[in-house]
């Protein structure tokens, strides 16, 4: 049968040929930008001296390895999960001393907000919220009144580091500086608030919080409140800068600010407003801790590769090596809940599970129990030291001098605890 091609109705062909191929279009571009994979990219930040990451692009990031400073630093995969090992007790009976599995532990003191050694570095001294008292832990566990005043409702404590002496600020802005060894209290002002002392105990750190934004700064003063000098305005930037000295009283605070997406850079502020170099974060949200040299920063941070779940890193901090030998320790914890007790070793309590967005709200953690953990600071290696007895979400560590006893306060219950490391 012959086929008369010029009796056929093209313009309707050519209509449902045109239809259908709008048709494919549209279910391609549909699947393009929604159920694609895309390609992953990250965006390289200067580190200082101008010099960029290295970053191996090529297509799809396979390894999810950067390297920053010439050191290779592993990404979590796409899951968010950190990568390190879980430990497993390799006995259900706890242990009278941490040895790696599960550990006894015993209670110290009840109501117990606020811990640090005295001036020996062996006994512990505290804060009891319901009684409003200070008290120090003797060799026996007992315990003894540092002063027979009572301070009630105390908010935050901070504790000068080689004496029994402290900062307290209270709900009303009121804030005290008193000495347990003389008994003198002075009176500092209201407008200030998040004190440190300096290694030597010669001057104080603070921000002045004026209810006029544009005079607020960061200062110091001696602790007394004579002196006082403003070092840099902060006005609404406030809440990113954190004031904290040194150990070699070079730095007094901290400032952070976005570099991209997920990463932010850490500027340091000097007594006198000298300039030093800044570090680029692995992150947002940094907590930091200083080694004893302060040659190098131990510091938290969270960021999209991590599921904005914590991790710590460790970099040099001192002089032109500022921002230099970067390197990820395989842990997923903040640095607060991590105590440093010398040069090369830090102890951290790390949760037994991070819930992703961790970094953004640290709240969804405050029921983990937590592992605690040894980390060799020249290395990054860590090594597991022991699971409490009780699934304890740890507040704050402490370590004696003589490395015998780890002291650690938990959130919910605010009890002081004791686990025997020797």
């Amino acid at each position: 049968m012959t086929i008369d091609f010029k009796s056929l109705p093209w313009k309707k062909i050519g209509a449902v040929a045109g239809f259908i191929a709008v048709c494919l279009i549209m279910g391609y571009a549909i699947f393009y930008v929604f159920f694609r994979t895309p390609t992953p990219v990250v965006t390289p930040i200067n580190q200082p001296g101008g010099k960029p990451v290295s970053l191996p692009i090529s297509g799809e990031i396979t390894n999810r390895e950067i390297i920053i400073n010439n050191v290779p630093v592993n990404i979590p995969t796409g899951s968010g999960e950190v990568i390190r090992t879980t430990p497993t007790s390799p006995t259900t009976v706890a242990s009278d001393v941490a040895e790696g599995g599960l550990t006894k532990v015993s209670d110290v003191s009840y109501n117990t907000t606020d811990i640090a050694l005295d001036p020996s570095a062996n006994k512990l001294m505290g804060y009891d919220s319901a009684s409003g008292q200070f008290f120090k832990i003797n060799d026996d566990g007992t315990k003894t009144q540092l002063s027979d005043k009572t301070f009630k409702n105390v908010q935050t404590v901070t504790w000068a580091p080689h004496s029994e002496k402290t900062i307290m600020e209270f709900p009303d802005g009121s804030n005290i500086l008193y000495d347990f060894t003389t008994g003198k209290q002075i009176t500092l002002p209201k407008n200030w608030t998040e004190f440190s002392f300096s290694a030597d105990e010669s001057q104080i750190g603070f921000k002045d919080m004026d209810n006029n934004v544009d005079k607020r700064f960061v200062g110091i003063s001696n602790p007394d409140g004579s002196n006082q000098q403003y070092i840099e305005h902060i006005g609404s930037e406030a809440p990113r800068v954190k004031v904290q000295w040194s150990p070699n009283k070079q730095v007094m605070a901290t400032y952070e600010k976005g570099a991209n997406s997920d990463f932010q850079r850490l500027y340091f502020i000097g007594p006198n407003a000298q300039e030093f170099g800044a570090i680029d974060l692995n992150g947002y949200g940094a907590q930091i801790k200083y080694t004893p040299d302060a040659e190098q920063i131990v510091y938290s941070a969270h960021n999209s590769f991590t599921g904005h779940k914590p991790q710590l890193n460790i970099v040099d901090a001192s002089g032109d090596d500022i921002g230099g030998n970067s390197r990820v320790v395989e842990l997923s914890t903040w640095a607060n809940k991590c105590t440093i007790t010398s040069n090369t070793t830090m102890y951290c309590a790390v949760p037994k599970e991070m819930p992703e967005g961790a970094g953004w709200f640290p709240e969804l953690a405050d029921n983990i129990g937590d592992y605690i953990y040894q980390v060799d600071l020249q290395t990054g290696s860590t090594s597991f030291i022991a699971e409490p007895e009780v699934d304890y979400s740890i507040n704050k560590m402490i370590v004696s001098a003589d490395g015998s006893k780890l002291y650690f306060t938990d959130k919910t219950t605010q009890t002081l605890h004791e686990i025997k490391l020797k």
